[in-house]
């Protein structure tokens, strides 16, 4: 079970406005342009950017602890 380090979550980037903004317009679109729902797709697009961003963060490749053997062949030369 992976330990959850304290503010660990809150260093997870949060989308900006303008990001969640174009979300939301498409969740709109794919939904076939119902009116009166702007919050709704707002929050929706909000939530799904926040949960791509956390997954992001989360994945292994995105943790490099240490240098590549590349960088390491370089460092000795």
């Amino acid at each position: 079970m992976a330990r959850e380090l304290p503010g660990e979550e809150q260093a997870v980037k949060q989308p900006t406005q303008e990001e969640i903004a174009q979300r939301a317009y498409q969740v709109f679109v794919e939904r076939g342009r119902p009116e009166g729902r702007d919050l709704e797709h707002w929050l929706e697009a909000e939530a799904q950017l926040k949960l791509a961003m956390q997954q992001k963060a989360a994945s292994p490749s995105a943790r490099t602890t240490r240098p590549s053997t590349r960088q390491q062949a370089s460092r000795r030369a």
